[in-house]
């Protein structure tokens, strides 16, 4: 079988050895998987798969679509599976019967969650949805003010009492835009833990630290890390390589080399078979490399289907595999690079990848090579 003109290669066995190395780093803290995003691109069922089968038991999950196809797909109510973010009108049935953790930012959405909790309450087997209470420490994502987070908590307890929610952990999302401000945001946090304490809740889990964060301050850790780009190798701190931090990028972009011009004074075109419509930066022109052979060639143009490379003196025929980033094992740039080169962050360009770009996962704890769609 040919090779497929374009294909994200992701390396389940770096995955696994990047979780092994963050677990380590935030412990005694636990760590959770972010999988929003299709897992930043990577594929969210596969990759939180392959979490579990590494000992993983906490997946953040973003919305309830993902954490129920993550459940539909094997992913077991022995792991937690948080989701945060809803749209208006939500229904939260399905969510409880699967047994998602459900993050809670205000008492009109605690009124939805317990109103589907009411009315599923009087079937067989009926366990109530466990809470994650949201504060805001000055993001403004999302979460409850200072001002309105006894009313969320006393309400959560409140309905906790009537058999229909269990409160069990208290959260927050800092900004990580100084050191300063994530102390201010631990500060509130642990204020409003007493607080929610104070007013009866349970809070046997408390998490507010990201991949920054996490790894660089063992004080904001508590007892769970959310992490998601560092998870596939991409580091979220300025001037710092993956192998730096003890990370391997898990993605690599491939394209095939479809035609080759000669330009005249050695110096010739090729066409590579991946251009913007397969999520390839239209800025990457003139500032980012694709490599063939262990050799670097500039990017000249980002075309809808395909892209330029310029070469002198390299002999390139069609056919030949061009790396546009990866672990940079083959001499080619990471995908952190090229975020830092075009003025965007290495996991916006992951996601960016399209959905029309197969994966292929190579690796892992399951078969040596499992081909998939994008989100499959």
């Amino acid at each position: 079988m040919s090779a497929p003109l374009v294909e994200a290669v992701i390396d389940l066995d770096a995955l696994a050895s990047n979780l092994a190395h963050l677990t380590r780093s935030v412990a005694p803290a636990q760590l959770m998987v972010v999988v929003k995003a299709d897992a930043y691109g990577h594929g969210s069922v596969p990759v939180a798969r392959e979490a579990v089968a590494r000992g993983i038991r906490s997946i953040g999950a973003l919305d309830l679509d993902t954490a129920l196809a993550l459940r539909a797909a094997g992913v077991g109510d022995d792991v937690t599976v948080l989701a945060w973010l809803y749209p208006p009108g939500q229904d939260f049935e399905p969510a409880i019967r699967a047994r998602i953790d459900l993050g809670v930012s205000s008492v009109a959405e605690l009124d939805e969650i317990t109103d589907a909790a009411r009315r599923l309450s009087r079937q067989p087997g009926f366990l109530p949805p466990r809470l994650h209470l949201k504060l805001d420490t000055g993001l403004h994502r999302n979460g409850a003010t200072a001002a309105d987070w006894p009313a969320l908590v006393s309400a959560a307890v409140a309905a906790e009492r009537a058999g229909l929610v269990r409160t069990h952990a208290a959260w927050t999302h800092i900004a990580e835009a100084s050191e300063e401000e994530d102390t201010r945001a631990l500060e509130r946090f642990l204020e409003g833990v007493a607080v929610a304490r104070r007013l009866g809740a349970t809070v046997a889990v408390r998490h507010l630290a990201a991949s920054s964060a996490g790894l660089r301050r063992e004080d904001v850790r508590l007892d769970l890390v959310r992490m998601g780009g560092h998870c596939w190798g991409i580091p979220s701190f300025d001037g710092v390589t993956p192998a730096q931090i003890g990370l391997t990028p898990v993605m690599t972009l491939r394209a095939q080399v479809l035609a080759v011009r000669e330009l005249g004074e050695g110096r010739c075109a090729a066409y590579v078979s991946a251009g913007y419509g397969d999520g390839v930066p239209r800025n990457a022109a003139g500032r980012v490399a694709a490599t063939v052979h262990g050799v670097r060639h500039p990017i000249a143009r980002v075309e809808r289907d395909h892209l330029v490379i310029e070469t002198a003196g390299a002999e390139l025929e069609p056919g030949d595999a061009a790396v546009l980033f990866g672990p940079g094992s083959e001499g080619e740039q990471t995908v952190r690079e090229w975020g830092d080169l075009t003025g965007t962050l290495g996991d916006e360009i992951t996601t960016r990848i399209a959905a029309r770009v197969p994966r292929r996962y190579v690796g892992g704890s399951g078969p040596a090579a499992v081909a998939e769609a994008h989100g499959a």
